[in-house]
């Protein structure tokens, strides 16, 4: 019994680690070759989160940063700089998820919501302290403003699609496993 639920762990972290590498994937097509005026949602970061809130025990942390550094190399984003504030966001996210298991959804939300505003102005100002080029701050506002809103989305889909609900009285241990 133990091993079946072990594996069913590795099953959904190897699903997790698919899921991140494929919206890599997609960032990387060309779909346009004009410059965008808009900023869409970081959906390698809201499943993160989400994920980490409601299933702490698949996003780990070597995980999440082997996923985001891979991201910051293929998308030219300053190397471990995401990788480094989004697992210390991750590891919050996991942190509280005891706590939040009899909370609202909105209440999910909103700690959601705070993380990644938290992880724009962390990147806004590592950024700015080592002189390195940042996009506009409307740009990272837009994107923080999608972020929030997809995240009721990506929670639903992540809950329909793939089996990932908030984690019960059994499952509340937390692992490295």
């Amino acid at each position: 019994m133990a091993e079946a639920a072990l594996s069913s762990k590795w099953l959904m972290r190897l699903l997790f680690a698919g899921l991140c590498l494929t919206l890599i994937f997609v960032q990387l097509l060309p779909l346009e070759t004009t410059p965008r005026r808009w900023a869409g949602p970081d959906f390698m970061l809201v499943v993160t989160l989400a994920w980490a809130g409601r299933r702490p025990d698949i996003p780990s942390a070597p995980l999440v940063a082997g996923l985001f550094l891979l991201a910051d190399f293929l998308l030219l984003r300053p190397p471990g700089l995401v990788a480094a504030i989004v697992v210390l966001a991750t590891e919050i996210q996991r942190s509280r998820a005891p706590r939040m298991r009899d909370a609202t959804f909105a209440s999910e939300w909103l700690n959601a919501a705070v993380l990644m505003i938290g992880i724009t102005i962390c990147y806004r100002i590592i950024s700015a302290l080592v002189l390195l080029p940042t996009p506009s701050l409307g740009l990272m506002l837009m994107q923080v403003m999608m972020n929030i809103a997809v995240y009721p989305l990506v929670v639903f889909i992540s809950h329909i699609l793939f089996g990932v609900r908030r984690a019960n009285v059994h499952d509340s241990a937390v692992g490295a496993n």
